[in-house]
């Protein structure tokens, strides 16, 4: 074999293993976690950003803020518990627990449906909204 087709075996070689590298680095590299189907009740983002987009459900794209804890995160109104609607802004036990009754009778559609709950306005909906999805 010439020299000059084992430069260019090893040019190909290199190129191969390359793209292997690429392809390893695409697949589990940048993918830290596989996440399940089911989306999480309450996700906690880590960014930083002073906001950060998260998926919904609805296939809507929501806004996660920071909780009062300091915490982003992105609470779905429709499967939270009481314990994780208790992070959002403004909502204690009893609002929690009204929130899982209404739902329970009527899932909310949009997260303007969470003003239809007994004790939560315009004012307390504003304060929670960009942590909020359906």
């Amino acid at each position: 074999m010439k020299s000059s087709e084992k430069d260019l075996n090893r040019i190909i070689l290199a190129a191969v293993l390359l793209v292997a590298s690429a392809a390893a680095l695409i697949t589990g590299g940048l993918i830290s976690e596989k996440r399940d189907a089911a989306v999480p009740a309450v996700e906690i983002i880590e960014a930083e950003p002073e906001k950060t987009e998260a998926l919904s459900e609805s296939g809507e794209i929501a806004t996660a803020s920071e909780s009062t804890s300091g915490e982003r995160l992105m609470v779905n109104i429709n499967t939270a518990s009481a314990e994780e609607l208790m992070k959002l802004r403004g909502v204690g036990e009893k609002t929690a627990e009204k929130i899982i009754e209404y739902r329970q009778q009527t899932p909310f559609e949009t997260i303007e449906d969470i003003m239809n709950v007994s004790g939560i306005g315009e004012k307390k909906f504003e304060d929670m909204r960009d942590m909020i999805c359906v």
